[in-house]
């Protein structure tokens, strides 16, 4: 008996082998290239100044 007759697993595009060692140089170079890091940096700062000014309003009372 095979294996894959005992396990249910489910049919994918993208390998189920994570090979990560091998992987992640691509990964970075992709993120590198998206500059998702720049991008999270961004939305973190207005995310900050969002709550910022949320905790302003409550302080004066004043509830949005």
């Amino acid at each position: 008996m095979n294996y894959k007759d005992t396990l249910n697993l489910p049919s994918t595009d993208f390998p189920m082998k994570a090979n990560l060692p091998n992987r992640e140089p691509e990964i970075l170079k992709h993120w590198d290239s998206i500059k998702l890091y720049e991008e999270i940096r961004k939305k973190a700062k207005v995310l900050k100044n969002l709550f910022y000014m949320m905790v302003l309003h409550m302080q004066m009372g004043i509830y949005i």
